[in-house]
């Protein structure tokens, strides 16, 4: 119980003095939000997540969390222009959410120029572990994206993403009996 205390009271001093974080309610003290100068954030209330909860915001990027929001455990994020989460939507653990790609320039992956595209994920959006989604993704309200998924382009209200993956067994070497 005092472990507990503690980390409420530790979790909640990392935040003082910065009023786009009023709205955090629970919080994981290994949860790290890593803010440019320039970046905007905006957390809406009850804002809850697990361990190991990273939220980057690049330079001059945007990145709106609604309302009553769950982020699981090693979720990462990051905005180099905007990412828009709605109200009531829940990550599952190790989710993967960019708004960007590496550029690629003269055949060469570029280490500092992206390629950007804005993120919207509606309110009433539940998104199953380990899933990725990529720039320029909008996923309306009250949709489901099963786990693993890989998630580029449009996802209709009321829609559910399940991408199925057979498996096959290839033998690499006769074994002798």
């Amino acid at each position: 119980m005092l472990e507990k205390i503690c980390k409420v009271i530790i979790n909640g001093i990392r935040f003082i003095g910065f009023s786009s974080y009023r709205n955090l309610y629970a919080v994981s003290i290994s949860t790290h939000i890593k803010k440019s100068p320039n970046a905007q954030v905006h957390i809406g209330k009850r804002f809850r997540t697990r361990n190991n909860v990273e939220l980057n915001v690049r330079e001059d990027a945007r990145l709106e969390i609604g309302d009553n929001v769950f982020i699981n455990s090693g979720c990462i994020i990051t905005a180099r222009d905007s990412i828009i989460i709605g109200d009531n939507t829940i990550l599952g653990p190790y989710v993967m959410i960019y708004d960007n790609d590496h550029a690629v320039e003269a055949g060469k992956v570029s280490d500092n120029h992206y390629v950007t595209s804005e993120v919207k994920i509606g309110a009433n959006v539940w998104i199953g572990a380990g899933t990725v989604i990529l720039k320029g993704t909008v996923i309306e309200d009250d949709c489901v994206i099963a786990a693993g998924s890989v998630v580029k382009g449009i996802v209709k209200k009321g829609s559910m993403i399940v991408q199925k993956r057979n498996t096959q067994v290839i033998t690499l070497r006769k074994t002798e009996a």
